[in-house]
């Protein structure tokens, strides 16, 4: 298994050292473009929601590789919040102007990706999320 792991400060400087970590990570471990751009907007989406509103100090990231999947997990010290049960579902079928702000990024991810799943692990957010290459 080809797994790496880093820890970022949770600021909004860290974004774009996120983004070259999973590009890095991905062009290193034969990921194709396909694939590493939709981890890099998943990786930004979630990274984005953690340093506006999570009100935590760290966040480690692991991306891995194996058996043809590619798994990508973010950790935070933040508070406890389950983006998949307290994020409400976006109605795209409304008009951009009647739409509810929020939400469109959780629900971009769990379409890109082929599972994404929350757990709560000792005073940490994790957000796991998997994709076949």
């Amino acid at each position: 298994m080809a797994s790496e792991k880093k820890t970022f400060p949770v600021q909004k400087e860290s974004l774009s050292d996120v983004q070259e970590f999973v590009s890095l990570w991905a062009e290193n471990n034969d990921i194709g473009m396909k694939i590493s751009t939709k981890l890099s907007i998943c990786a930004d989406e979630v990274v984005s929601n953690v340093v506006f509103y999570s009100g935590a100090t760290e966040l480690e990231i692991t991306c891995s590789k194996e058996n043809g999947m590619v798994t990508m997990s973010l950790r935070d010290n933040g508070k406890a919040f389950n983006p998949l049960t307290e994020v409400k579902e976006p109605d795209t079928t409304a008009s951009a102007e009647e739409r509810e702000i929020g939400g469109l990024g959780i629900f971009m991810v769990k379409k890109m990706m082929n599972s994404v799943s929350y757990e709560r692990v000792q005073e940490s957010n994790v957000l796991t999320m998997t994709i076949a290459i």
